[in-house]
């Protein structure tokens, strides 16, 4: 992972997409394997009979994978501030997700240098999870 400086960083970057493959096994061992808060996250067959198609991937998960997407994205200097993210629709396990983003606005607030990024995950091209995320870049000099 290399360092992301606020003076190489540009309003409309885009951050080089990365791809994930969540498995049921991932659901069941993100809540827990004696404490699945809902049958679909750990039993393909439950989520079928819920109508969703399968074992569901928690909405958190994502939210865990998204902040640790602007994390690499950021370096080992820089520090996520804030994330907000709103749940579009489920996602299946065994169905590959695509995380990506782009940055929307770079600015200094109380010398603090901040990149704004917008984030997302998609299944079929299609975003199940929106965000937005506020990091904090080390400067160059």
């Amino acid at each position: 992972m290399s360092q992301r400086y606020f003076e190489d960083v540009n309003v409309n970057d885009e951050l080089e997409p990365v791809e994930k493959l969540p498995t049921a096994d991932m659901a069941i061992d993100f809540f827990g394997r004696d404490n699945p808060t809902n049958p679909a996250f750990a039993d393909a067959e439950a989520g079928k009979r819920m109508g969703v198609g399968g074992a569901l991937v928690p909405g958190i998960l994502k939210m865990a994978w998204l902040t640790q997407f602007v994390s690499d994205w950021a370096g080992t200097e820089g520090t996520v501030r804030n994330l907000r993210v709103a749940f579009r629709r489920p996602d299946v396990a065994g169905n590959p997700l695509v995380l990506s983003g782009r940055v929307v606005d770079k600015r200094q607030d109380d010398g603090k240098n901040v990149v704004e990024l917008e984030v997302v995950t998609l299944a079929g091209g299609e975003p199940s999870v929106r965000g937005n995320v506020q990091v904090e870049l080390p400067s160059r000099g």
